[in-house]
Formats: C-alpha cells, structure tokens, sequence
C-alpha cells in the first residue's frame, strides 16, 4: 500500500508542475499584447504633448513678436510639426519617423499613428487646444487637452 501511495502522490506532483507551466504559457500572450498596447499608447502620449508644445511655442512666438496670442491659431482641425513654426492644413496622413527618431510629414518610414489638433476658442483670451493621436489596434484614440491663455 505504500508504494501505490508513494505512486499517487508522484502523479499528483506532475500534474500540478504541468497546471503551472501552462498557466505561464498561457500568460505570456496576454502580457506580449498589454505591453504592445502599452507602447502605443506610450508613444501616442508623447506625440499628444508634443502636438500641444508645438501650439504653445506658435502662441509664445505671436506674443513675442507682438502679435496677437492666436494669430494664425484659427479654429479647426490642423497638424503640427516640430520643425514648423505654423499650422498644416489637416489631412487623414500617418506621421513618418525618420533616422533621428523625429516624427514628421516629410520624410522617413510611415507609421500607424495619426495625429489631428483641434482649436477652438472658448473666450476671448484663451485657445482649447486637443490633440487627437490615433493608430490601429487596442487604446486607440488616444485625447489630450490643454487651455492656453494669452499670459500678455
């Protein structure tokens, strides 16, 4: 009776290591697709600052020059570049990434994603800007907002 005892337990002790071993197996797809998802919307977020930086700077360059603060800050949909101190006209266009790792319209390899600022003015001092980062796939779209104000 001891040895089928001895056996029982052996064939219970398989049986769970092979139930943790492909749980792990299990899980390791669901953590490949969270850490994609995470990525994108990692780099979607910085696009989106990036989309609001670019309208600030516009905003800061109009006071600077003494301008109005939302000179050439019209309402609608626009796109945005870092080496551009104007809007695009907007475009369903994907943004490119080129060697330096910059993301623009020009040049370099497409991309998934999508970027579309859109300005309204709520009063008369201040600008609502929202940029709108999209790409295929799970998280997207992805919002940001932000109020300028004109600080002059």
């Amino acid at each position: 009776m001891n040895k089928a005892f001895t056996l029982i337990e052996v064939i219970i002790a398989i049986s769970v290591f092979l139930i943790g071993i492909l749980g792990v197996y299990a899980v390791i797809p669901r953590i490949i697709s969270i850490s994609s998802t995470n990525i994108s919307r990692f780099i979607a977020s910085q696009l989106g600052r990036e989309g609001i930086e670019i309208v600030r700077n516009i905003r800061d360059s109009n006071a600077l020059k003494g301008n109005d603060f939302d000179d050439g800050l019209n309402n609608g949909d626009w796109r945005v570049q870092y080496n551009r101190d104007f809007l695009l006209s907007f475009a369903e266009i994907p943004l490119k990434i080129d060697g330096n790792g910059f993301y623009n319209y020009d040049s370099g390899s497409l991309t998934n994603f999508k970027r579309k600022v859109i300005l309204s003015h709520p009063g008369t001092d201040n600008l609502n800007v929202k940029v709108e980062v999209s790409w295929p796939g799970e998280g997207s779209p992805l919002v940001v907002e932000e109020i300028l104000y004109n600080w002059r």
